[in-house]
């Protein structure tokens, strides 16, 4: 857990916009606030965010759980799971 919560910082250390957390219970959870920089814009900005959030965990090999619900619950700041990227 250690390592994927680690890598996770290490891929997103550049953005502001994510909180990622662990509830002490071996997973590691994410949540974006797109409105923190783009506030006042348009929604497909916010849909640009989380979608640079996710390529850059996946640069990392990591994954949220849930796919395109997951990117839904990221756009409307509920926290998802970060999982290690299926081989």
């Amino acid at each position: 857990m250690n390592n994927l919560i680690y890598n996770a910082r290490m891929a997103l250390r550049d953005v502001m916009e994510v909180n990622i957390f662990t509830q002490g219970n071996d997973k590691v959870y994410l949540t974006v606030f797109p409105e923190l920089v783009w506030e006042g814009s348009e929604k497909t900005q916010s849909e640009k965010v989380v979608q640079s959030v996710i390529d850059r965990l996946h640069e990392m090999n990591l994954d949220v759980a849930g796919g395109e619900s997951a990117v839904q619950a990221l756009l409307n700041s509920e926290s998802v799971e970060i999982v290690r990227k299926a081989a």
